[in-house]
Order: C-alpha cells, then sequence, then structure tokens
C-alpha cells in the first residue's frame, strides 16, 4: 500500500470521492495529504513518506487506523466538524487497539520447598 493508496481511502470515507472513480482532486488537500499521512503515521509509530508513491508497510489493522487518522485530518482542515467527531472517536478507538499490546504475566510468586 502506497500513500496515495491511503489517501484515496480516506477521501472515500469522507464522501469527498465517489469509490472507483478518477474524480479531479482539491488541490489543497493533496498537496497537504503526505503531511497528514506522516502526522498520524508518527503517531502510529511507522516509517514516515517523502511521497504519495511511498510504499507503507504496515498490517492491515494500522492501515485501517491510519486511513482514519488521515481522514480526521483532512476533516479538521476543511472545517467540517461533523465528520471530525466521527473520524476522531473512530482513529482514537482503532489507535488504542493497534498500539495496546497483549502482555503475558507469569506466575512469579515464590514456590516453599518442603
Amino acid at each position: 500500500m502506497n500513500g496515495y493508496d491511503i489517501y484515496d481511502r480516506a477521501m472515500v470515507r469522507l464522501g469527498f470521492k465517489a469509490t472507483g472513480k478518477n474524480e479531479i482532486m482539491d488541490a489543497g488537500i493533496i498537496s497537504r495529504a503526505v503531511e497528514f499521512i506522516n502526522q498520524i503515521a508518527l503517531d502510529l509509530r511507522l516509517k514516515t513518506i517523502e511521497d504519495l508513491s511511498d510504499n507503507i508497510d504496515c498490517s492491515a489493522e494500522l492501515s485501517e487506523a491510519l486511513c482514519c487518522g488521515v481522514a480526521m485530518l483532512i476533516s479538521l482542515s476543511d472545517s467540517d466538524t461533523n465528520k471530525n467527531v466521527i473520524f476522531t472517536a473512530l482513529y482514537n478507538a482503532k489507535r488504542a487497539a493497534v498500539l495496546s499490546g497483549k502482555t503475558f504475566i507469569e506466575d512469579t510468586l515464590p514456590v516453599s520447598e518442603g
């Protein structure tokens, strides 16, 4: 998956593009897309990109969180408060899920002999 895929998925989720159609993109948003992706990538502890054509290596769960985070920042920059509230909640939930690690605690209590 590359940066453009993340940008495209975020735009579709926001309803700014019809799925599967190459419509004219808003030059203002696409010019900031790399910065939006990098801000969320840093928050999710992913490698940043230089260009929208750069690949982003991440799991399906991380890509979902990344898309929601980018949609959150796009809606914020577009002053769409209603969508921003929704995508902020989605991003926070997905972020918490991917950044929380499962750990197991061994029984470390001392055992008495005899």
